[in-house]
């Protein structure tokens, strides 16, 4: 699975919005009385400047290229720790890696779905309310509470049809 972990254009729009990106995901763990460590601010960084969804080995070059004493095993963890902090959401892929973005609420953006094609990997972002009406028959019907921003649906993308 392939996803799209290029750096963004260096204009210097994008590059403010992503330092306003990375303080607004910062100011989201120091409001719950979370520690910044340099891992912390680094794996953040790593994920406002990349596009996609990158795998944690991909996040963790990224990282080694804006940090390079940010050791892997750090990233691992790293990202662990701020998924479970509600700052970084993990994305199970069918079949492969578990990806990676900012959250919506640590960002201020709008939450997403997400869709995987199975041919070329490439993950696709989807509306958030998408699945509402899968989401309340569940509660309603299986009492069942349905996450669906961290799996990826899976099918086949217009391109590889």
């Amino acid at each position: 699975m392939k996803a799209d972990v290029s750096a963004r254009p260096g204009h210097s729009h994008e590059h403010a919005d992503d330092v306003r990106t990375v303080e607004r995901a910062l100011d989201r763990l120091r409001a719950r009385g979370h520690r910044i460590t340099g891992a912390r601010h680094a794996v953040i960084e790593a994920l406002a400047t990349v596009d996609g969804h990158p795998s944690a080995e991909q996040l963790s070059e990224q990282v080694r290229e804006l940090h390079p004493t940010v050791h892997r095993a750090t990233v691992y963890r790293t990202l662990e720790t701020l998924a479970t902090l509600g700052v970084v959401t993990q994305v199970h892929v069918g079949g492969s890696a578990t990806t990676y973005h900012l959250a919506a609420e640590a960002t201020g953006h709008d939450d997403h779905l997400h869709a995987s094609c199975r041919v070329c990997g490439r993950i696709i972002d989807l509306p958030s309310d998408l699945l509402d009406p899968i989401k309340r028959r569940l509660a309603d019907e299986s009492d069942f509470q349905l996450d669906p921003p961290h799996i990826a649906l899976s099918g086949t993308c217009r391109r590889c049809q």
